[in-house]
């Protein structure tokens, strides 16, 4: 059972988060910013819901601060938006927000819930980003998706479509990176977001597995099994999302070598081209010297005239 703390003076919108959470998780009450940090400094907090107005005016730098010192907290605001707040909405996405719930407007139980575990997966890609921050920016923005958009299912062709990218090309960028294609990649997003949720040692491999709509427990279990060579639990004590990653990225680094080596090198910024080595074609023999042809006179030839 993970930690969430929260900064909802309104009972109403705290009475609809635990009834989206039920048992799922603890929930801890502030009154104030102060409390929200000292709260994070001495819990295993894996998620915050603060209503940017809970003391007046917008409060964007205290959202930074908690970034910046808890990049594993993911950070939702829970908050009425009007005509007169549309640009701090604006900026409440720019100061590192995971997720935003409208106030009755999208926070019934379901949805609510929904919007914290898509706001899990965005606290994930945190962890991600600084590792891919060398890589083509086609490449880096995939392995982003993948984390980010764990929870929706994507086909490759969606994929391909929200990257807006074609599959093929996609497909070669990965490739040509070292990383697998995109229908792989995708399972790779959601073993990443599954291990980091396996970090909170209350959740057993069935609920992750459920969360992420795996088809079953089972299901869950044999994909780490081909991916990871390991089982949820071994995920779990290898360090969680920080284990997959590792893996992940040394199997790319692994392909990236091997293509590098019999393609002939890159030739561009993230590209390899394959050098097909070049055979002569032998040049046919000259063709047998032609004999001359001797032509014999026989005593009835006549004489040639004179």
């Amino acid at each position: 059972m993970g930690v969430i703390v929260t900064l909802l003076p309104q009972p109403g919108r705290l009475q609809r988060l635990r009834t989206a959470i039920r048992d799922r998780h603890s929930i801890i009450t502030c009154d104030d910013w102060g409390g929200v940090t000292r709260i994070c400094e001495t819990e295993p907090v894996h998620l915050a819901v603060l209503d940017l107005y809970a003391d007046g005016p917008a409060n964007f730098e205290r959202v930074r601060v908690l970034k910046l010192r808890f990049p594993r907290v993911a950070l939702i605001a829970y908050a009425t938006v009007t005509q007169e707040r549309a640009r701090d909405m604006f900026d409440a996405g720019r100061c590192g927000l995971d997720g935003l719930v409208v106030a009755d407007v999208d926070d019934a139980p379901a949805v609510l819930l929904m919007h914290i575990e898509k706001a899990e997966a965005r606290s994930v890609a945190s962890v991600v980003r600084p590792v891919i921050a060398g890589l083509r920016a086609t490449v880096r923005d995939a392995i982003l998706a993948s984390v980010t958009r764990a929870h929706e299912r994507l086909t490759p062709e969606a994929f391909a479509r929200l990257l807006a990218v074609p599959r093929r090309l996609l497909t070669r960028r990965l490739t040509e990176a070292g990383f697998p294609a995109p229908h792989r990649l995708l399972t790779w997003g959601r073993l990443i977001v599954a291990a980091h949720m396996l970090e909170d040692t209350n959740r057993s491999a069935d609920s992750v597995a459920q969360v992420l709509d795996f088809p079953s427990g089972s299901a869950f279990r044999n994909t780490c099994q081909r991916y990871l060579h390991s089982t949820p639990q071994q995920v779990r004590e290898n360090g969680g999302a920080a284990h997959v990653i590792e893996v992940f990225m040394r199997e790319a680094r692994s392909r990236a070598t091997v293509t590098g080596a019999h393609g002939g090198g890159n030739r561009s910024a993230g590209s390899i081209t394959p050098t097909v080595p070049f055979t002569p074609i032998p040049s046919p023999p000259p063709p047998a010297p032609v004999p001359p042809v001797e032509v014999a006179t026989g005593p009835d030839e006549p004489e040639p005239l004179r």
